[in-house]
């Protein structure tokens, strides 16, 4: 039986500058609240459309660039720290892994999930790696700023739409 070879994780030495101006958070313009109450929630669930698809749509780029640095640099894994989108009331939330491997007999790869705070402090991460974090951390306080106010309104939609329920009744 022959041992599997450890996954790579990380690029040690980048050879080039990482283009960061191609990782863009896409946000339509908000559009304006509507005037009627009726009207309320199908404004959230636009804005809730628009807000994961922008949300997706920047993994995607990040993904895209994986790619190439990994066929660039012959390494399976380039980044050390990933994130992912996940939809929690039909809005993003962002949740950020750190990638490991594990060797042994059979290595493996594991992701452990880590907060904004470990980035930031740029523990495990290679010198080339601390711009791409801190423009991807921007993107995505662009993309939070957005997604607060629509959580808000959205809880506060429903129990609106209730309490008219129960006025009808």
């Amino acid at each position: 039986m022959t041992k599997k070879t450890t996954p790579n994780v990380g690029i040690e030495q980048l050879s080039k500058e990482i283009e960061l101006s191609n990782l863009k958070l896409k946000l339509p313009k908000q559009t304006p609240l509507p005037e009627k109450i009726d009207d309320l929630p199908n404004f959230v669930a636009t804005e809730s459309k628009h807000l994961m698809a922008a949300a997706k749509g920047l993994k995607k780029q990040l993904d895209e660039l994986k790619k190439t640095l990994s066929k660039e640099y012959k390494v399976e894994y380039p980044l050390r720290y990933e994130f992912v989108v996940v939809s929690e009331q039909r809005l993003p939330r962002i949740k950020w892994h750190r990638v490991i491997a594990r060797k042994g007999w059979y290595p493996e790869l594991e992701t452990k999930e880590v907060s904004n705070g470990v980035l930031r402090r740029f523990s495990n991460t290679m010198d080339w790696e601390i711009p791409l974090y801190l423009h991807l951390l921007d993107e995505l306080d662009h993309l939070e700023n957005r997604v607060k106010p629509i959580k808000n309104l959205s809880s506060q939609v429903r129990k609106t739409m209730r309490a008219i329920e129960k006025l009808h009744i």
